[in-house]
């Protein structure tokens, strides 16, 4: 595995991480590196130490895998122009590392009898500095070609990814889940310092405790199910205090929708009556007409 010889191309902050490390764990010979400009592929070259910098795609010599990091929409153009322009040659394996699309956008490249696979690491990569140093321990989703796969999953198991595969179809909803979970997270901690700013509470102070109430909450998270991790006034039923809140948050309403719905999504975690149920959701759709539907809808729900 170690003669595996690979070429990057749009070797950004994930490109260049998963080619440092697959070099320097002695896996692979990065050969060629294509980015927009040749100064920033010949930086790519000089943080992963190893490839050649090259000013096209003709440029790029034979490789048995191609990774295309590029930005998504970029990536099934530059496995056309690969194909069109006869550069891979058959049994090569490309590979792209984008989190939304399949590896159906590299269908082009089976023409030149080649396996294709998507691969995902399950984290941010904003330093690669960092990222070389932290990714052990990282989920990465794969599904494609088993040809691909197979090979795919030996090399990033060695470099420390933890490999599990998922249906193809269902990409699209896998990502979502991601963006839930930490795209979502920021967001939510931006409109909690927020709250506590109008409260009275100094930027720092909202900014330290908002972060300590969601480290805490992951903290429950760990070995225990969401019904017994969950705690505040929802888990207990208390729907003065559910109405206190909607009420303060009557001037805010973006804040107060975020709020409302996500109380409704929390009620499936509580295992109250549906009497409790039911007065926890009139809370929630306080001063809220237009909320009608939600409140039928989350009624529905809670009785499946």
């Amino acid at each position: 595995m170690s003669c595996t010889r690979i070429n990057i191309v749009g070797c950004g902050r994930v490109g260049k991480t998963i080619g440092y490390l697959l070099k320097d764990n002695n896996l692979v010979q990065v050969d060629g590196i294509l980015n927009k400009s040749f100064s920033s592929a010949n930086d790519a070259t000089k943080f992963i130490g190893q490839g050649k910098a090259c000013i096209s795609l003709d440029d790029l010599p034979l490789a048995e895998i191609y990774f295309i990091t590029t930005r998504d929409d970029a990536i099934q153009h530059v496995c056309d122009q690969l194909v069109s322009k006869k550069l891979l040659k058959p049994g090569s394996i490309i590979v792209h590392c984008s989190g939304s699309l399949t590896s159906g956008v590299l269908a082009s490249a089976k023409l030149l009898n080649c396996y294709t696979a998507s691969i995902h690491p399950i984290k941010s990569f904003a330093h690669p500095e960092f990222s070389i140093k932290n990714f052990n321990g990282t989920y990465c989703a794969i599904e494609g070609d088993e040809e691909a796969t197979i090979h795919i999953t030996r090399l990033f198991e060695k470099i420390g990814g933890i490999v599990f595969k998922i249906k193809k179809d269902a990409k699209k909803l896998y990502h979502a889940a991601g963006v839930l979970a930490n795209n979502y997270l920021v967001t939510l901690h931006h409109l909690a310092v927020n709250a506590y700013n109008k409260s009275g509470v100094d930027h720092e102070t909202a900014s330290k405790i908002t972060s300590m109430l969601m480290k805490d909450a992951l903290q429950n998270l760990q070995g225990l199910d969401h019904t017994k991790a969950l705690t505040g006034p929802l888990q207990r039923g208390d729907v003065q205090t559910i109405k206190n809140h909607v009420s303060a948050l009557a001037e805010d309403k973006r804040t107060k929708k975020i709020y409302t719905a996500l109380g409704f999504a929390t009620l499936e975690l509580t295992k109250h009556s549906e009497k409790t149920k039911n007065e926890l959701m009139e809370a929630l759709a306080l001063d809220a007409a237009q909320s009608t539907d939600i409140l039928d809808t989350a009624k529905i729900r809670s009785r499946l």
